[in-house]
């Protein structure tokens, strides 16, 4: 079972009912799936639907989770570079800063944003990026350093077994007179890192990394402490202190005291990329139109106001498309049409549909307003066909499915540049006019593209644009 902060956070799928032709063992073995259609679903067709979730969900995780990975690695990298640079007299000639007289603390202030459900990975992250750079890195939660002590304790218990990996005949050689109990002291922590650099010159190249994943939730007279004392070592050991942050900068100002203060020479980063990672997601999932998993206009506002209205969370956010896939893929019966839909080289496909369709089925088919209006088109155009479509079930498979199909295809195709040419009209609009591909999916999936008053407003710049400005953006549009 998955975990959940709240009740609200949760989404529980209904089941359908057992029917009497369904059998508690057949639902255990095909995973929980029953008959649907009132048990007159065959067998094979309820089969193909939990092949097709488990076809279809991990590719789309797998790409999700790549994603994330991307976006984020470019405020890790800023923090990385960061700590590379630091305690560097080159870099600060460089900067045009003269040498300080006194030693100041490198201190990284890393907001992370309010989804603190996604700090773990992002910090873990973090951290493993920071090791394969060569540093020693701890890794910090408030709920497991409630004294200077414990404080003290994580931090030389993560960096004397990031030194053991190294160095482990060096710390056995160095024992401090066989005392049985170990002062959790950074005098400790500055003679190992001593022994490091004499045993290998390429050590005093790196840095040790003290990373506060939730400074928030540290006491602040720990934290005041702490630095305090860190102040006076920083002069032989390269200390880096990385301060992670949910609220806002100010919290620092407000937790930690102008003497504690002075002693960090703070940057800021900003770590928080949720809103940039659903929208490359959303792009790459439900606008480019190769995927075989979308969205009404009504399923994806709730599944994005999950996201925008409670936490940013990108882990929360997967979960709740997981859920809704298997819901689909689980309740509904059409669902096994996503079986004649295929993707080859990022291209979506048309394939022949590997079972026959139950009549319950083209009868559901049949029902779907899109497909009424599809025949309703075709009438108007004194086509023969409609009487055969609408009682011929075989006809009706056979080539007016896939004709919808290939017209699904070119829509989607079709709006995926209509998303694009907004977006490239838009750099030409006022910045109080942008919005983002998150915004103008909604708008796409809720009404026609000249129903929308935003697409008005941006006819509108265009028409009032001059032929300088015209030109360049008929060529970028011309090249999507």
């Amino acid at each position: 079972m998955d975990c959940f902060d709240s009740l609200t956070e949760s989404t529980f799928i209904l089941k359908p009912k057992p029917t009497r032709l369904t059998s508690k063992s057949t639902i255990v073995e095909n995973g929980g799936y029953t008959l649907l259609l009132q048990g007159s679903e065959p067998v094979e067709c309820m089969k193909l639907r939990r092949q097709l979730f488990e076809d279809t969900w991990p590719p789309l995780e797998k790409q999700l989770v790549e994603i994330e990975a991307q976006v984020n690695h470019i405020g890790v990298s800023e923090v990385c570079d960061f700590v590379q640079s630091s305690y560097s007299q080159a870099s600060d000639c460089e900067k045009g800063r003269p040498a300080q007289p006194f030693a100041e603390i490198a201190a990284a202030v890393a907001f992370a944003g309010v989804n603190t459900g996604d700090h773990g990975k992002l910090f873990y992250t973090l951290q493993e990026q920071l090791k394969e750079r060569g540093h020693h890195v701890a890794l910090l939660e408030s709920q497991y350093c409630g004294s200077l002590t414990s404080l003290h304790k994580g931090i030389l218990e993560q960096m004397f077994a990031s030194f053991y990996l190294e160095h482990g005949d060096l710390i056995k050689q160095n024992s401090f007179g066989g005392s049985k109990s170990v002062p959790y002291d950074l005098n400790l922590l500055r003679l190992w890192w001593k022994s490091a650099v004499a045993s290998n010159a390429n050590n005093a190249n790196r840095k040790m990394v003290v990373i506060l994943q939730d400074f928030e939730g540290f006491p602040p007279i720990v934290v005041d402490d702490f630095i305090r004392i860190v102040a006076g070592y920083c002069n032989v050991v390269p200390l880096v202190l990385v301060l992670g942050l949910a609220t806002s900068y100010e919290c620092i100002h407000q937790s930690l005291t102008k003497a504690s203060i002075s002693m960090l020479n703070i940057e800021r980063f900003n770590l928080q990329r949720s809103k940039q990672c659903i929208d490359t997601a959303i792009h790459s999932l439900f606008v480019r139109g190769n995927s075989l998993l979308s969205f009404g206009a009504e399923a994806y506002k709730s599944l994005l106001d999950q996201f925008l209205l409670y936490n940013f969370s990108i882990a929360g956010f997967i979960k709740k498309l997981k859920y809704a896939a298997m819901d689909f893929f689980y309740a509904q019966p059409l669902s096994i049409l996503a079986c004649i839909l295929s993707t080859q080289n990022g291209i979506l496909a048309i394939n022949e549909c590997p079972i026959k369709l139950n009549p319950d089925h083209i009868e559901l088919i049949r029902m779907q307003k899109s497909v009424q209006h599809f025949l309703e088109q075709r009438a108007a155009k004194n086509d023969l066909d409609v009487q055969k479509a609408l009682c011929n079930d075989e006809f009706f498979q056979n080539t007016v499915l896939p004709k919808m199909m290939r017209q699904l295809i070119a829509y989607r195709h079709g709006y995926s540049l209509g998303i694009a040419t907004m977006l490239e009209i838009q750099k030409y609009a006022p910045e109080s006019l942008h919005k983002p591909i998150r915004t103008l999916h909604y708008y796409g999936l809720g009404q026609q593209f000249q129903d929308c008053t935003h697409w008005k407003t941006l006819l509108a710049v265009v028409r009032r644009m001059k032929i300088s400005e015209m030109e360049p953006l008929l060529n970028a549009i011309c090249n999507l």
